[in-house]
């Protein structure tokens, strides 16, 4: 039997395929993390990561006394939950509960990341309030990193670029109490710049305008990126839950993952 010539694209025909394929890729994104703590109640160390997890994606090490995970999640209207949250507890006086796990990792080449997750105090923090963070860090807590959640000292929820300068904390006016709140951070490593909202609608991108917190990066930041998460809390004697800790590179993925748990 003969089988019919087959007409090959010529060099235009392929470029506009390549074309075609890198925008969808670019539209598309990717989920760079994403853990819903969706493990047995009990020490949340050596958990994960969960199955179908993006490469390079880590398990969970404790790094400080002893964090766990609760037997129920944390829920938001139209962000994609499962059944159980991480659990840190706090004490006066000293950083208390803290687990790490890799990411990627996130390179600045990448541009546009977005840092998304659930959180909430179990029980109030004292007066001096602490701090009760995701940090995005490299290998060792000196290195260069930002601060998501609620900000050492203030009670309310921001930005920290954890210099201890003058202007590295931004604050917002959202003040830290047993509501569950999802909080979105976009760090745009092309501008230089971290955004911060506190709620927002998961139906679509946020706009900067809306941002509740912002700050520019560090230059350090900016050039080194990060290669891990840090779950952390201390200073204050309280309870809280992390939950839907996610990273993408567009807003979309941190709503509702591809890969589904």
């Amino acid at each position: 039997m003969k089988i019919a010539d087959v007409a090959h694209p010529g060099p235009l025909t392929i470029v506009l395929i390549v074309s075609s394929l890198l925008a969808l890729s670019s539209a598309c994104g990717e989920l760079l993390f994403s853990d819903s703590f969706d493990y047995p109640a009990g020490d949340l160390d050596g958990q994960g990561p969960p199955p179908r997890s993006p490469p390079g994606q880590g398990g969970s090490v404790t790094s400080n006394h002893n964090p766990g995970v609760a037997n129920f999640g944390l829920d938001f209207p139209g962000i994609l939950t499962a059944g159980a949250c991480a659990r840190l507890k706090s004490i006066d006086g000293t950083v208390s509960d803290e687990a790490i796990a890799a990411i990627g990792p996130v390179t600045p080449d990448i541009g546009i990341v977005w840092v998304g997750f659930l959180v909430r105090q179990g029980r109030p923090p004292s007066a001096n309030g602490g701090f009760a963070v995701v940090a995005v860090i490299g290998p060792s807590i000196l290195d260069p990193s930002v601060g998501i959640g609620m900000i050492f000292d203030r009670n309310r929820y921001g930005l920290d670029n954890d210099t201890g300068e003058r202007g590295s904390r931004s604050v917002t006016a959202v003040p830290v109490d047993r509501n569950t709140v999802w909080l979105v951070t976009k760090f745009d490593f092309t501008t230089g710049n971290e955004y911060l909202w506190v709620n927002p609608s998961p139906e679509t991108e946020p706009y900067i305008v809306n941002a509740n917190a912002q700050l520019p990066m560090t230059d350090e930041f900016r050039a080194a990126g990060f290669p891990f998460l840090r779950l952390r809390v201390g200073y204050t004697h309280a309870l809280f839950q992390f939950d839907e800790l996610r990273v993408a590179t567009i807003f979309a993925e941190i709503v509702s993952p591809e890969t589904g748990f």
